[in-house]
This record gives C-alpha cells, sequence and structure tokens, in this order.
C-alpha cells in the first residue's frame, strides 16, 4: 500500500521551486535534440552514398503524347447552330450536323463531307526517331510550354472555324434561287395565293371603271383636238389592260419570277466556276469535282470559301509553307474519301484522320474513333519516315509561335470576308423581298396606271422589279470578285500583315463598287418612271447606309483583334524589358530614357512626383497649390484700379480712328446730299449745319452707281 512519506525531524523537507523544474526540462530538450541531431546525421549519411539520379517526376508525366489528334464528331465548329444548303440535291434543304450521303465520297467536295471537322493543329511529344520506331517521348523530349501554347493557338482558330463556317452558311442560304420560297407559299403560289385574290376580287372588278374614266379622258381630249394625246392614251390603256393580265393569268408570274432567279443562279455559278478554275490553275483538292456535277459552280463556290478562310490557313500552320499546295501522299491504297488527286494529298489525309466523316458516321463501324487513332498512328509514322526533319519540326508543334500567328491571322480575315459575305448576303434577301413586294403591289397599281396621266406608277413598278434582278446579280458577281482575290492573295510569298493590308485593300474597293451598282447605274432606266409608292427608294436607302457603315465595321473589328494582340505583346516585351533593367541595373536605363525625353512617366510614376513636389513644398512653407504669393503691395493696387469700359478715345491710336470712320460714312453732312433710289421729304424746319471735324473721303465703290433721280425741292406743305 501506498502511503505519503513524512520527512524526518532530523531532515526536513526541502520546497519545490520553478527553477529545478526548468532545469530538468532544459536537460530533457537537451538529450531529445541530441537524439535528433544522430537521426539525422545518419539519413544525410545514407543519402550521400554515391547512386544513379532519379528525379521524382518526368515532364512526360504532366503532358500528353500527343494533343488535337481525336478525331471529331459531328456538330464540331458550330455545324448545328449555322447549318449547310444541300447544293447537290434539288430540293436544296438544310443541314445541321451529319448528313447520310448517296453515292462515292468523289462525288462530294471535302466540306461537304467534313463541313469543319478534322481542322485541329496536331501535335506530338515524340521526336522524328522514336515515331519511326514507333516509340514513346522521353523526358528530354517533352515541353509543357510548346503544349500550352499550340493550346491557346487551337483556341483562337476555333474561334475562326466558327465564324467562317456562318459565313458560308448565310452566303448558301442567300445564293438560294429562291430564299424566300417558304413566303412563296400563300402569297404568290397556290391557287388562292394573294396575288390571285387581289387579280380576281380588284383587279378584274376594277378594269370596266378604270376604262370609262379612261374615255371622259380620251373625249375631252378629243374635243380640244389634241389627237396625238387621244392615241397615246388609248394605246396606254390596251397595253396595261393586255400586258399585266398576261402576267398575271394561270400563275405566269411565278413562272417568270422562277425563271429570273434560276437564270440568275446558274450565270453566277458558272462565272464563279470558270474565275476560280482560271486563278488557281485548275479546281484543286480539297474543291475538286467531276465536271457533270450538279450545281458544281455553287458548290465550288461555298468550297473556296472554306478552302480560303479554314482549310489553307490550317494546312500552313500544320505543315509550314509546303501546306500552301499540295503535298504528295503515296499511300494512296484504301482511299475512301476520294479518288485522284484527292487521295494523293497528306492535307486532305490527315484531314480526314482527325474527323468522322458523314460516310463514317452511318457505316458499320462501331469503334470508328478507336480506328481514327490507330490511323493518326500511322499517318505521324509516315510522316517521320518520308519527310524532312524541318516540316516534321512543324508538324509535330515544336514552333506554336508560327501556329498562334496564322491563327490571329484567320481571324482577322475570317472577321473581313464574313462581314462582307453577310452584307452582300442580307442586301440579297432585302432585294429578293422588295421583288416579292412588288409582285403583290402589281395588281393594285395596274389598276391606277390604266389611267394615262398615271403612267408614272408603273414605269416607276417596272424600273424598280428591273433593279431588284439586277442586283441580285451583281451582288453574286461581287462575292466572286472577292473570292477571286482572297483566293490569289494567301498563297503569295509575303508577309502576313502585308496580306491583311491587300486584304482591306480589296475589301474597300468592292464596297466602292457596290455603291455604284445601288446607285442605279447597272439599271435600265425608264423615262418618266416615278417611284410613288417609295418601296425601291427605301430599299436603296437603307442598303446604301449598310454599305457605307461595312467600311468603319470591317476596320473595327479587324483593328480591335489586330490591336488586343499587339498590345498583349507589346506589353509583356515592355513588362520584361522593364523587369530586366530593374534588376540588373537598378532602373538606371529607364531613368537615362526619361532624362533624354525619349521615354514618359508612367501614371505612378507621375502620382509619386507630384507627392514628393508636394511633400518639398509643404516642408519648405510655400502653398500646395502652386499658385504665385501675393504681395500687399499689389493687392490693393489691383482693388483700386478703375474699371475700363467700352468706349474708346478718338485720340488714342489708329485702331479708335477707325472705328470712328465707319459711323462717319454711314451718316454724312446734311448739306451733301446722298444718292438714294427713293426720294426722302427734308426736315420740317432746317437748321444750319454745324461745323464738323474734317471727315475721311468715303471709299469708292467698285462700280460706278447710277444717277439718282432728281429732288423734290418742295416740302410736304408745298413750301421750296
Amino acid at each position: 500500500m501506498l502511503t505519503r512519506s513524512r520527512p524526518r525531524a532530523d531532515h526536513p523537507a526541502r520546497r519545490w521551486t520553478w527553477r529545478s523544474g526548468r532545469k530538468a526540462l532544459i536537460s530533457t530538450g537537451v538529450a531529445a535534440r541530441a537524439g535528433l541531431f544522430v537521426v539525422l546525421a545518419v539519413i544525410a549519411l545514407s543519402l550521400s552514398t554515391p547512386q544513379s539520379a532519379k528525379a521524382l517526376f518526368d515532364t512526360c508525366d504532366w503532358t500528353s503524347q500527343s494533343i488535337n489528334q481525336m478525331a471529331d464528331m459531328p456538330g464540331a465548329s458550330a455545324e448545328n447552330i449555322f447549318p449547310s444548303v444541300k447544293q447537290w440535291d434539288g430540293k436544296r434543304e438544310l443541314v445541321s450536323g451529319a448528313t447520310h450521303l448517296k453515292g462515292d465520297a468523289a462525288d462530294y467536295t471535302l466540306y461537304e463531307l467534313d463541313a469543319m471537322r478534322g481542322l485541329n493543329w496536331a501535335s506530338t511529344q515524340v521526336s522524328q526517331g522514336q515515331a519511326k520506331d514507333g516509340d514513346k517521348a522521353d523526358d528530354d523530349d517533352c515541353s509543357i510550354q510548346n503544349e500550352i501554347n499550340n493550346t491557346i493557338a487551337q483556341m483562337v482558330f476555333d474561334l475562326s472555324k466558327i465564324l467562317s463556317r456562318s459565313a458560308i452558311s448565310i452566303k448558301e442560304i442567300s445564293s438560294n434561287p429562291s430564299p424566300l420560297a417558304a413566303l412563296y407559299e400563300g402569297t404568290i403560289e397556290g391557287d388562292d395565293s394573294v396575288v390571285d385574290r387581289l387579280n380576281n376580287g380588284v383587279f378584274k372588278l376594277a378594269v370596266p371603271t378604270m376604262i370609262l374614266l379612261t374615255g371622259l379622258w380620251v373625249f375631252g381630249k378629243w374635243r380640244k383636238g389634241d389627237m396625238r394625246e387621244v392615241w397615246s392614251g388609248v394605246g396606254w390603256a390596251a397595253f396595261v389592260v393586255i400586258a399585266v393580265s398576261a402576267f398575271l393569268v394561270n400563275g405566269n408570274y411565278v413562272a417568270v419570277v422562277q425563271t429570273a432567279d434560276s437564270g440568275i443562279a446558274q450565270g453566277n455559278a458558272a462565272l464563279t466556276e470558270a474565275v476560280l478554275d482560271s486563278a488557281v490553275d485548275g479546281i484543286n483538292p480539297p474543291c475538286d469535282l467531276a465536271d457533270n456535277a450538279p450545281q458544281r459552280g455553287m458548290r465550288i463556290s461555298s468550297c473556296a470559301m472554306y478552302d480560303t478562310l479554314a482549310f489553307r490557313p490550317w494546312a500552313i500552320g500544320q505543315f509550314g509553307d509546303p501546306g500552301k499546295k499540295g503535298i504528295e501522299y503515296k499511300e494512296t491504297k484504301n482511299c475512301d474519301f476520294g479518288k485522284g488527286d484527292r487521295c494523293a494529298d497528306l492535307r486532305v489525309k490527315q484531314v480526314i484522320v482527325q474527323s468522322v466523316t458523314n460516310f463514317d458516321y452511318y457505316s458499320d463501324d462501331k469503334d470508328i474513333i478507336k480506328t481514327k487513332e490507330n490511323q493518326y498512328g500511322a499517318l505521324r509514322k509516315y510522316i517521320a519516315q518520308n519527310e524532312s526533319s524541318r516540316m516534321y519540326e512543324q508538324w509535330s508543334g515544336r514552333k506554336p509561335a508560327n501556329r498562334i500567328s496564322i491563327a490571329i491571322y484567320a481571324l482577322v480575315a475570317s472577321l473581313i470576308v464574313g462581314i462582307m459575305v453577310i452584307v452582300l448576303s442580307a442586301l440579297t434577301l432585302l432585294w429578293h423581298a422588295v421583288t416579292l413586294i412588288m409582285v403583290i403591289l402589281l395588281p393594285l397599281v395596274a389598276i391606277i396606271s390604266i389611267h394615262p396621266t398615271q403612267q408614272k406608277l408603273l414605269r416607276g413598278w417596272w424600273q424598280t422589279f428591273v433593279h431588284s434582278f439586277v442586283l441580285r446579280a451583281g451582288f453574286g458577281v461581287i462575292l466572286t470578285v472577292l473570292l477571286l482575290f482572297y483566293q490569289m492573295i494567301l498563297p503569295l510569298q509575303i508577309p502576313l500583315g502585308m496580306q491583311l493590308l491587300m486584304l482591306l485593300l480589296v475589301t474597300v474597293a468592292v464596297i466602292m463598287l457596290l455603291k455604284n451598282l445601288l446607285s442605279g447605274k447597272f439599271t435600265p432606266q425608264v423615262a418618266g418612271a416615278d417611284d410613288a409608292l417609295g418601296i425601291g427608294d427605301a430599299a436603296s436607302g437603307g442598303s446604301q447606309k449598310l454599305v457605307d457603315r461595312t467600311p468603319g465595321a470591317v476596320a473595327k473589328a479587324s483593328g480591335r483583334v489586330a490591336g488586343t494582340t499587339a498590345k498583349g505583346a507589346g506589353q509583356g516585351i515592355r513588362g520584361g524589358a522593364w523587369l530586366a533593367d530593374k534588376v540588373g541595373a537598378d532602373g538606371r536605363g529607364r531613368a537615362a530614357l526619361q532624362k533624354r525625353g525619349w521615354l514618359g512617366q508612367s501614371q505612378r510614376e507621375q502620382r509619386k512626383a507630384a507627392y514628393e513636389a508636394a511633400a518639398a513644398q509643404k516642408r519648405s512653407g510655400e502653398a500646395p497649390t502652386g499658385e504665385p504669393p501675393v504681395s500687399p503691395a499689389t493687392e490693393p493696387a489691383s482693388k483700386s484700379a478703375p474699371r475700363r469700359s467700352g468706349r474708346v478715345s478718338g485720340s488714342s491710336g489708329q485702331k479708335p480712328a477707325a472705328q470712328s470712320t465707319a459711323p462717319a460714312e454711314q451718316r454724312p453732312s446734311a448739306p451733301q446730299p446722298q444718292p438714294q433710289h427713293q426720294p426722302q421729304p427734308p426736315a420740317p424746319r432746317p437748321q444750319p449745319p454745324a461745323p464738323r471735324p474734317a471727315a475721311p473721303a468715303p471709299q469708292q465703290p467698285a462700280a460706278p452707281a447710277p444717277a439718282p433721280p432728281p429732288r423734290d425741292p418742295r416740302t410736304p406743305n408745298g413750301r421750296v
């Protein structure tokens, strides 16, 4: 049993103090520190033993072996937002995403097979030697910075692809021979359309009344003996009734409008095919089509925009300068995406490998993504074995700065072309609507125009109707000219900045041509025409405003993109230079430039200098506002100074004398008569003239005034 011990009588108990506890704690700490030192020394000795060095992680652990090589599925790059038109089909339906295609792949362009799919800048960390042997990348070959830059370039290029897709989609919809065909049903088409109801219920019933009114007008002219007006009025009324009735009967107006629309579309398509074929030495991949392909010209026009805005910039960023033209591909066996030159083009092959085409989407292969991945590995090995190290270095993404510049160029170019295409498409749709409105209003205009005095209404209707077809044909020609110049500018061996400048100049020149077209210089003028309805004038005014704002929109959009990019690059370069100067030279370089006046102060430096100046003034006892002190002697003098009036004495100088001359000229002395056109009565009580100082002689007029009439010396009361 434990008991509490008690101190003995001869040895009293020693009291416990804090000092003894502190000594015990220090002793324990010293022992623990000695033990920890021994343990760390043993660990250090074990780690210092010579052995093979190995990093905790490799760079390749943070990167992917390849990026952007996965096959795109249908719907990429806003396919579902901006549909395309089945131009190869007579129905011309809209397509969003994948669509089932009939026949062979060679019957379609690459844009019709893939849309914007597959245009991804693939990059790999595998070197050329490793790609030949099928090995993976080592730690020395991997670069996190290259992967980040390639990802940024692809993000910018994706925006360009979306803009290009929207421009092509709007162009195809507006190039349709009848883009407003949905509005034709029930308005100008059908047995009970609006035009038929106006023809049967208004025009035919009002013709007898208008003929009676015309007869009364003819009778009046016959009574006056004006036989020329009589026969002219009778002939005009007969012509209007016969011509309008023939145009409106049995839906002939529908046939006329559709025939004109189809002819304009076919003419523009033939022009596009001929111009682009001669400009680029034949229609090459990716836009190659058979000579007997349906709607070949319109389909080549859409594919030319795809080639200019998306495919060729992608090929330049992927392969370098050789990507501007076709690159030979030798393994043409089992080609399922075309034939001939298309199968022998390495650029087209990689696009097919990196996308799921419309044929692949409806194929029996259930694991199409894995198949495309294997095809990419085989393509990488082919490029490593058959192409030069220079091309492989560009193809593998080791130079991402080139891709970033190409992406910015493609974005600005797509903005320029996209805005112009949208403007032309909007104008085309506007004048299609004008044509539709003019056909609907024809029965009403014809009723009034039967009377010979209202010929200007029908003449104006006819001029606006023809003007709408001329403008729509002209818009197609202008779009073809734009595509021609864009296709010619991109392959030139000049800097990208010069190419953008040339694109802007071509755009401005086309806008000037567009203004002349809208002004009616290319439209036949009808004598005596008057747009009393105001439809043509309103459409022309709106078109002119839209065209006038187009250069500003193009410059603003392209300048904003280029300016933001240049500003970011300039700020990065400037920040790096100032940081190096501050760390290495303690800011002496920047101070020297500011001392010479070559460099201004930043806002922070200006605030700092102002604060230091205010503090120095405060310390010296001066007013911090910077105003000069006012002495007491000056203040009363300024207060007691007389106020200066606006009157100036005549003896003070030349200026007052010149001012006093004007009233002397306006009020001469009484005895000297002044030439006046109308006589003035003299004063009732004449007074002797007061002596006046001699005034300067009045200036003689440039031309002699006519002699005044003799003055009557008599006063109003008859006295002299």
